[in-house]
C-alpha cells in the first residue's frame, strides 16, 4: 500500500476529529523520521541519475550507486532515451520471474523530478540469501534510468522498507556529462583504444566502445567492445577461473549456438587472466558472429572485456584484444 492510499484508508476509518488530529501528527512525525534529513539527490561522479540514499548508505566504490555495510545496495544504471520504449511494457512479473525476481503486487507509478517512472517490488534469492528488492524504471531529458535496490532480509531493520520508499521518491535527473568526462570517472583506464571509440557508459562502471557511427546498434552491424567490472565482491575459487569465464561467455544476450574455439590462461602480476575466443549466431538477425573475451581475476573481483564483430571482420577482434590488454584498474 502506498503512503497516499494508507493515509486515505486510515482517515476514512476515523470518525472523531480529535483522533484525526492525533493520528495526523503521529503519521507526520513518523514520515519525518523516515525521510532523509536533506532529501536532495546525490549524483555519482559524472552521472546524470541520482537520489537521496537512506541513512547509513554511502556512495559505492565499485559501481554507480550506494552501499551499506550490511550488504544492501542501490545500483544506478543509465541508458539511452530509446531504452524506455524497449523496457516499458516488458517489465512484468512474468517476464522478471525468469531472472529470479519474484514480484509482489502490480507496478506503481513513481514520481520523478524532471521525468516519470514506475516501480516494482518483491524479493529475490542469491548466494544463499534472500533479498527484499525494488526495481524502478525512470526517464527524463538525459535518458532512461534503472534503479535497483537490494536489501538482505537480515538487514531489514538497518535499511527499512520505508526508508527505501522515501529514497525512491527523490530520484532525479541532471544534465548529462560528456562521454569523455564519464570515461574519466570509470574505475579503470584504457591505454589503447585500437581504433574503437567510447560510445556509452552504463551503471557508472561499464563502457561500450564501437567502431562506426551508431552509438546504439541492436543489430550488431558494427564491431563493439563491452567492458564491465564485477559489482561488489565476486570471489572465484583458485583453479575455477576458466569455468567461470566460460559461464560468462555463454551468458551473452540475444545469442545462440555459442561455442568456444580457443582458451588461454595466463597471469598478470598477481591476477589470473583467462582469454576465450569463439563464435555465436545473433538470435535476431541470424548473422554469424565471432567473439573474444578476456577476464582478469584479481582478489575478490574480476574485470570482463568482451569484443564481438561479424565473423568476417577478424581484424576487429584482434584490436579488441589489444584494448583488453591495455585496461588497468585504478
Amino acid at each position: 500500500m502506498t503512503d497516499g492510499s494508507f493515509l486515505r484508508a486510515l482517515f476514512a476509518r476515523l470518525r472523531r476529529p480529535s483522533l484525526r488530529g492525533l493520528v495526523a501528527g503521529l503519521v507526520g512525525s513518523t514520515l519525518a523520521a523516515i525521510l532523509p534529513a536533506r532529501a536532495e539527490p546525490v549524483f555519482p561522479p559524472a552521472g546524470s541519475l541520482g537520489l537521496a540514499p537512506p541513512a547509513g548508505m554511502s556512495p559505492a566504490k565499485g559501481f554507480s550507486g550506494f552501499e551499506h555495510r550490511s550488504g544492501a545496495s542501490i545500483i544506478l544504471m543509465e541508458m539511452p532515451p530509446e531504452a524506455w520504449d524497449q523496457i516499458d511494457g516488458k517489465f512484468t512479473p512474468e517476464a522478471l520471474a525468469a531472472s529470479g525476481f519474484r514480484v509482489k503486487g502490480a507496478r506503481e507509478a513513481l514520481p520523478v523530478q524532471g521525468g516519470e517512472g514506475f516501480v516494482l517490488r518483491g524479493s529475490q534469492s542469491a548466494n544463499g540469501l534472500t533479498y527484499r528488492k525494488w526495481v524502478a524504471v525512470v526517464r527524463g531529458q538525459p535518458g532512461t534510468g534503472l534503479v535497483t535496490v537490494q536489501v538482505p532480509e537480515a538487514a531489514a531493520k538497518q535499511v527499512p522498507g520505508q526508508a527505501v520508499e522515501a529514497a525512491l521518491r527523490t530520484i532525479a535527473f541532471r544534465g548529462k556529462a560528456s562521454v569523455a568526462d564519464q570515461v574519466a570517472a570509470l574505475p579503470y583506464t584504457i591505454g589503447d583504444t585500437a581504433g574503437y571509440r567510447p560510445a556509452i557508459v552504463f551503471a557508472g562502471n561499464g563502457l561500450i566502445l564501437t567502431e562506426g557511427p551508431k552509438d546504439v546498434d541492436p543489430a550488431r552491424e558494427q564491431p563493439a567492445i563491452v567492458i564491465a567490472p564485477s559489482l561488489g565482491q565476486a570471489p572465484v575459487p583458485d583453479g575455477a577461473e576458466a569455468a567461470y569465464a566460460r559461464r560468462l561467455f555463454a551468458s551473452q544476450k540475444d545469442a545462440r549456438d555459442i561455442a568456444v574455439t580457443d582458451e588461454e590462461r595466463t597471469t598478470r602480476g598477481g591476477a589470473v587472466v583467462v582469454r576465450l575466443r569463439g563464435t555465436f549466431t545473433d538470435a535476431k538477425t541470424a548473422r554469424p558472429m565471432a567473439a573474444t573475451q578476456t577476464v582478469v581475476f584479481e582478489n575478490d573481483r574480476y574485470l570482463r572485456v568482451l569484443g564481438f564483430a561479424d565473423a568476417a571482420k577478424g581484424d576487429a577482434l584482434a584490436r579488441a584484444e589489444r584494448v583488453a590488454a591495455s585496461v588497468a584498474m585504478r
